[in-house]
């Protein structure tokens, strides 16, 4: 019998990732959230989600190293031969980490990803008679929900898509807002103001080391966009659920970069910086 770790029992020092129990966030909604140690930094959330409803769909799924726990977790919250989608945001590792467990057990689920998100499940040799391509500006359905595709502000793979549901008032940023945090927290409203501001400077600059070049009138009036919205619930692969003000997320990165006021670190390996440590070198070579 696999067993789960409560949030209140974990220490700063996570040695191994972790799954915790399902936490329900509204009627339609489910958190299956793990937790993961960046070594020598904090810990990092590592969420799935699973809507149930006419047509359940899950979303992403997971680590491979928590297989048995996950499905075991997955398991109390549905019968896992009626999920019929599966929502993958993006092919890295810690979204797919369980895929073809639960094709194995859910025999009429369809993956749903956008076209490069297929095309890389093709070259890893997932079954492409089972994968559906997310069309640009079209809304997805799944029995009587619309997901309502968005492009987060920020990313790591291109072909990342996460999702407005206005039925639940749900917003999927998928790693956009992610946070390294000391320890495992269930609410962003449970970690300290200071953690969770610098969670968010250091998650940023490490998946999308790019945000200091971005136009910061785009990203100021994509940051509005979201204030505007106002989601009930901002659910996140990195980051335990937001049920409040929105603003506690876009302001640090408003912050950080629009307004030029944060810690964001410059890139080393950018590519202008980078080359011109070596244009001695190749004027040696020439």
């Amino acid at each position: 019998m696999s067993t789960h770790t409560n949030a209140s029992e974990t220490t700063p020092n996570l040695a191994a990732p972790i799954m915790l129990p399902a936490k329900r966030i509204n009627a339609d909604w489910t958190m299956l959230p793990a937790w993961a140690p960046l070594p020598g930094l904090a810990a990092l959330a590592v969420n799935s989600f699973l809507l149930k409803g006419k047509a359940p769909v899950l979303v992403d799924t997971g680590v491979a190293p928590l297989g048995d726990r996950y499905l075991d977790t997955l398991a109390r919250e549905i019968e896992i031969k009626d999920i019929e989608w599966i929502w993958i945001s993006h092919a890295d590792h810690d979204h797919i980490g369980n895929l073809q467990m639960i094709l194995d057990r859910a025999p009429k689920a369809k993956v749903v990803s956008q076209y490069m998100g297929v095309a890389k499940l093709g070259l890893l040799g997932f079954d492409m008679r089972r994968v559906q391509v997310l069309q640009p500006g079209a809304v997805f359905e799944a029995g009587d929900r619309r997901l309502h595709p968005v492009r987060p502000l920020y990313y790591d793979a291109p072909e990342t898509t996460g999702f407005y549901d206005p039925k639940a008032e749900l917003l999927f940023t998928v790693d956009c807002f992610g946070a390294l945090l000391p320890r495992p927290v269930h609410m962003v409203e449970d970690a300290r103001e200071a953690d969770l501001h610098a969670g968010m400077m250091t998650w940023s600059s490490l998946d999308a080391p790019w945000l200091n070049r971005i136009d910061r009138s785009a990203m100021g009036r994509g940051l509005a966009a979201i204030e505007r919205l106002a989601p009930k619930h901002v659910i996140c692969t990195h980051l335990p659920v937001l049920a409040g003000n929105v603003t506690t997320l876009t302001r640090p990165i408003a912050e950080a970069y629009c307004n030029g006021n944060g810690a964001a670190k410059a890139d080393p390996l950018w590519v202008e910086s980078a080359l011109a440590g070596l244009q001695g070198v190749a004027e040696m070579a020439a």
